[in-house]
């Protein structure tokens, strides 16, 4: 089952352990404000997946503009930032990997961005086999069966020299 994350749980924490450098509301206090505005603005900051009622992951997305005021790598050939989302992380735990959970948000993001009306979504990744790194990339394999391309030029650098953005034009039938 994926949730949209809610204010309260913004405000009080998630309430279990799945660890994601972009929100931890503890130790970053002027984020956790930034999470309201952007809440409050775009109607959403990411979603929780659970599987039997325990947590199985989660993806944190925000609008591009945000994403460059902290400083996040984002696509440099791109400048709608208004109408671009960027998603700073998907993590799924590892117990519950390989089971279409990440496909299922990478699905309910691409569902809100045209519900929203952003016209792109951006996410840093990896296209290949993941190393021994201290964190591990997020994977481009999922975003790929969804069409997102590659920018070989924009390498994405969060955690892995191998890193690229990767992006989707979302087009709109009025």
């Amino acid at each position: 089952m994926i949730k949209s994350i809610t204010r309260d749980e913004i405000l009080n924490g998630i309430g279990h352990q799945i660890a994601c450098c972009m929100f931890d509301v503890n130790s970053r206090r002027f984020q956790c404000n930034m999470w309201l505005q952007i809440f409050d603005e775009v109607g959403s900051i990411g979603y929780l997946s659970y599987e039997r009622d325990k947590p199985s992951g989660q993806m944190i997305f925000l609008p591009k503009k945000y994403a460059r005021k902290i400083g996040l790598t984002t696509c440099r050939t791109n400048e709608r930032l208004d109408t671009t989302l960027l998603i700073g992380c998907l993590l799924i735990n590892k117990d519950y990997r390989n089971r279409g959970l990440a496909t299922e948000m990478i699905s309910a993001v691409i569902d809100f961005c045209k519900l929203k009306r952003y016209n792109r979504i951006e996410v840093g990744a990896c296209n290949m086999p993941s190393g021994k790194e201290l964190f591990e990339s997020i994977s481009y394999l999922p975003f790929k069966k969804f069409g997102f391309v590659i920018d070989a030029s924009a390498p994405a650098n969060e955690f892995s020299q191998r890193d690229r953005m990767c992006y989707l034009n979302l087009e709109y039938v009025e």
